[in-house]
């Protein structure tokens, strides 16, 4: 088969087969009115190919950079001992060890406060009235058993925004800064909703009626979870002791000698490695308990069957994103209220969800980023608008070519991090040349960087494009795997992957193969073999949701 061009991330099947991709099209803005078991294969941990291969690709998380393990940073772990304080040596990388500050990191969601305004005072006054009144989290003690384990705190003011770029809230955090005891604790990890889990229940809803479309945000999840295993102690510094007594002046006898404030910690706090973990537990028995079952192959999709209609929950850590009838609906806010106190929840046609608005009109999805683009775009205003993300030379490696410095370098990682973000998302049709650039994020040329400004340029041209995600035709089910051979400078091959169920397509996947292919056919064998485990839980996911109404 022959090498697909840049313009077009994949070989697309013929138009009679899909006659209304959804994938990338431009409107003008609509203004929408609001109202109020991890042994068994999934999507996050695929079943392993026959060979056991440690180099296959992580098929089960898309969502992540998708540079190859040899063109990572080289910032082999260095353990630091702690000569000044005593502490036991901790864990860094080789990077910081040597002195070099890492790059500045700002999620476009929220962005961080240091200035003092009434809304972060409030939001301080708020948190901590949270943690030591409302759900009793902390309680401040004298001293500490000898050998228990104390953190640091560390407080947080951030600005929360909306998809749409409106500002949402002042959100304040006290965390614990758990970096020292990872090793404790084995179990730490909890699952995140898949994007193509989304795209999957967004195309099944899409052309239903007789639901609503609702988000539940869960005030204070983690600290809503009592704590196991051995006690954990919170030491509060100076500064922040002085708001915690400045609301509760009884506490000034339990300040330390130098000025800092000693608490035990009741529930999990935000920063505690098993924190998450325990949280999921806790909300997963909760949604169990009230009839929802979960998907063996995405455990943050949970769906319950009554009526002749299928109600479903969306977890993505203490964000809910719900499709039910009006009954179901204020029943999930009254057992959540119930266990919880304190929710919010917004029953909308838009609504904003993992940095993308979605409104639901009209039996489509139509789902946008503006804002993040624009986010994006904000340090690379000077680039020319572009008519395509790439050119066919794109994967072409010019080694005379000069290496940019470390400042050029780290924004030009920065940016292409935010743009996988989006590729795997909203804007597809840039996740080639966005996966050739993630390979070269350790040793950026000046050719890569006038790379990344042509794709820079193609998203400022098309920067209002948005998704659309039209209803299921039928529960049919297809997969395009191909491969572009020895396409790579060090001779590897490409290899795309396109996934339609009933007419929509739900995943794209455009990544550089592990190994070297001695052949066109090879290449395109290794991209079938490290993608079929892929479109096997596609079928064991569709079949679940749908349960018998599955053909």
């Amino acid at each position: 088969m022959s090498n697909f061009a840049l313009q077009d991330p994949l070989i697309v099947p013929p138009s009679n087969i899909i006659p209304d991709l959804p994938v990338g099209a431009v409107v003008a803005p609509t203004e929408a009115t609001v109202t109020v078991a991890d042994s068994q294969p999934n999507f996050r941990h695929p079943p392993p190919a026959d060979d056991e291969d440690d180099d296959m690709p992580d098929l089960s998380n898309p969502d992540r950079n998708e540079s190859d393990s040899e063109d990572e940073d080289d910032d082999d772990e260095a353990m630091v001992n702690d000569e000044a304080t005593g502490q036991p040596a901790t864990r860094r990388s080789a990077r910081i060890a040597a002195g070099i500050n890492p790059p500045e990191r700002m999620t476009l969601a929220t962005k961080v406060r240091e200035d003092k305004n009434e809304g972060t005072v409030n939001a301080v006054k708020a948190e901590l009235s949270q943690l030591f009144t409302e759900l009793e989290a902390l309680t401040p003690v004298k001293e500490v058993p000898k050998g228990a384990e104390i953190l640091n705190g560390i407080l947080i003011v951030v600005e929360k925004f909306l998809a749409n770029g409106e500002h949402d809230k002042w959100k304040e955090r006290l965390v614990a800064d758990g970096r020292q005891d990872r090793a404790l604790y084995p179990n730490k990890s909890s699952p995140t909703l898949s994007i193509h889990s989304l795209f999957t229940v967004l195309a099944f809803y899409a052309g239903l009626t007789g639901y609503l479309m609702s988000k539940v945000d869960i005030k204070g999840a983690f600290v809503q979870t009592p704590m196991t295993g051995p006690e954990i102690y919170l030491r509060l510094n100076k500064k922040i002791a002085c708001h915690v007594v400045g609301l509760y002046p009884e506490y000034a006898s339990f300040l330390q000698p130098d000025g800092s404030l000693l608490t035990q910690m009741l529930k999990a706090m935000y920063g505690c490695v098993q924190a998450s973990s325990l949280w999921f537990a806790l909300l997963m028995k909760l949604l169990l308990s009230k009839g929802y079952v979960g998907s063996e192959v995405d455990p943050c999709v949970l769906r319950r069957a009554s009526g002749g209609q299928i109600f479903c929950i969306l977890i993505h850590v203490d964000d809910l994103l719900i499709f039910a009838s009006e009954a179901e609906t204020e029943r999930i806010r009254n057992f959540c209220t119930v266990a919880f106190t304190t929710i919010t929840m917004l029953i909308a046609n838009s609504l904003s969800y993992l940095c993308m608005q979605l409104l639901w009109k009209d039996g489509t999805f139509t789902l946008d980023m503006d804002f993040y683009v624009e986010q994006v775009l904000k340090d690379w205003m000077h680039v020319a608008n572009r008519s395509g993300p790439g050119l066919r030379d794109t994967f072409k490696i010019d080694e005379a070519s000069k290496l940019l410095l470390e400042k050029p370098r780290q924004l030009f990682h920065s940016t292409v991090a935010r743009l996988l973000y989006l590729a795997k998302r909203v804007r597809t049709d840039t996740i080639t040349v966005v996966s050739f650039l993630c390979t070269r994020v350790t040793k950026v040329t000046e050719e890569d960087q006038a790379k990344l400004e042509r794709l820079l340029g193609f998203l400022k041209r098309t920067k209002t494009q948005k998704l659309y995600t039209g209803a299921m035709r039928n529960n049919q089910h297809k997969a395009w795997i191909d491969a572009a051979f020895a396409l790579h400078f060090d001779s590897k091959s490409h290899t795309g992957v396109l996934f339609v169920i009933g007419g929509v397509v739900i995943y794209i996947s455009s990544r550089k193969q592990k190994c070297i292919a001695k052949s066109p056919t090879e290449a395109e064998l290794v991209g079938l073999t490290d993608n079929i485990g892929l479109v096997e839980l596609f079928h064991k996911f569709i079949r679940f949701y749908l349960g018998h109404q599955y053909q």
